[in-house]
């Protein structure tokens, strides 16, 4: 789904989905058919939009190529403004292969002449504490590396941020973490005290994790994709903290503790 604000209200919004019947309904929005391509439909549904949030599409081989399309058919209906969620550490070498696809991305959007922000989110809080919890491990070949992952919903409120003042923070480049480097054996170590679980982590090596991963049958792109996550992490690709959520929002980034406590996983506790 793609979120495209109107200038002239700043909250006025077109909610585009590939499947509008299963979309939430808003007020305050127009819900529109919309799918990663350059057609006339697709040109002509977005006419008259100044800002678009552009999510970035399912993982797939052909990624990039959607996203390429895609914005064709924005900068020829006049769209002059993406802010594109895009991923820590983007490049077109990077470890974690997914990364790639965000690089790309990003050059296109320059070369095609829009304004920009850039949305680069580190791997999530979230995504980690459920793997932990369902599996009672992480498991994976991310050595003693650190991640300064961060919680989904601070993400998400900073793209909101964005969409009602796009003008604060054109052409800029926004890194999306946590408050905190942490390594997998430090979130094991803290979801284990916090929740009651009994919680390890399993120091894989690279061909003992794609051997653990073959229970999920799957294309060889999608496990070199789901390796390199913690291989990225090991060589320190996924380090280093940023302020840029409290310098959009306010406040600090939410800490693992934070995201825990707010899925309501543990007690509020008074210091």
């Amino acid at each position: 789904m793609w979120l495209i604000l109107s200038k002239k209200k700043g909250i006025a919004s077109v909610h585009l989905a590939r499947s509008p019947e299963r979309a939430k309904v808003y007020a305050s929005a127009e819900i529109r058919q919309m799918v990663y391509a350059k057609t006339p439909e697709v040109v002509e549904a977005l006419k008259g939009i100044d800002i678009l949030l552009m999510v970035s599409a399912r993982e797939n081989p052909e990624r990039v190529k959607e996203h390429k399309e895609f914005l064709d058919a924005a900068k020829l209906a006049g769209v002059e403004h993406i802010v594109y969620t895009s991923f820590y550490g983007a490049d077109e070498k990077a470890t974690f292969t997914l990364s790639r696809d965000h690089a790309q991305t990003e050059a296109y959007i320059k070369e095609l002449g829009f304004t920009y922000t850039f949305l680069r989110d580190n791997f999530y809080l979230d995504f980690l504490i459920d793997m932990a919890l369902e599996n009672g491990e992480i498991r994976g070949p991310a050595g003693s590396g650190l991640v300064s992952a961060v919680a989904r919903k601070d993400t998400s409120r900073v793209a909101a941020e964005i969409l009602l003042n796009p003008k604060e923070w054109e052409n800029q480049t926004l890194n999306l973490t946590g408050p905190e480097d942490l390594s997998m054996e430090e979130i094991v170590a803290l979801l284990s005290k916090e929740t009651g679980d009994a919680i390890t982590y399993v120091d894989e090596s690279v061909e003992e994790a794609y051997e653990s991963r073959k229970k999920w049958p799957a294309q060889t792109w999608e496990y070199d994709a789901w390796v390199s996550t913690y291989t990225a992490i090991k060589v320190g690709e996924q380090a280093g903290v940023s302020t840029d959520i409290e310098k959009v929002l306010g406040h600090p980034a939410s800490s693992l503790l934070d995201t825990l406590r707010d899925r309501k996983l543990i007690e509020e506790k008074n210091d």
